[in-house]
């Protein structure tokens, strides 16, 4: 439903698959495609299987997130 806030997570990155997403793995073991917006694809390269990352996933679709980043 629109409207509702994503949900905050964190996981560790099993898998790299182009363009720009990855297979992530949450700490209760659900595995979820996670792609990378497109204003930060520069990113991208220096995300590496076994990297943990934050991510944002839908109420409505657990099987999809966004990967989060800090502005440093």
């Amino acid at each position: 439903m629109p409207g509702q806030p994503a949900i905050q997570s964190r996981g560790i990155v099993r898998e790299h698959r182009p363009p720009a997403t990855f297979l992530v793995e949450l700490a209760n073991g659900h595995r979820l495609f996670a792609r990378v917006p497109f204003r930060q694809r520069e990113k991208v390269p220096c995300i590496r299987p076994g990297d943990e990352v934050n991510l944002e996933i839908s109420p409505a679709d657990f099987s999809n997130g966004v990967l989060v980043f800090e502005n440093k």
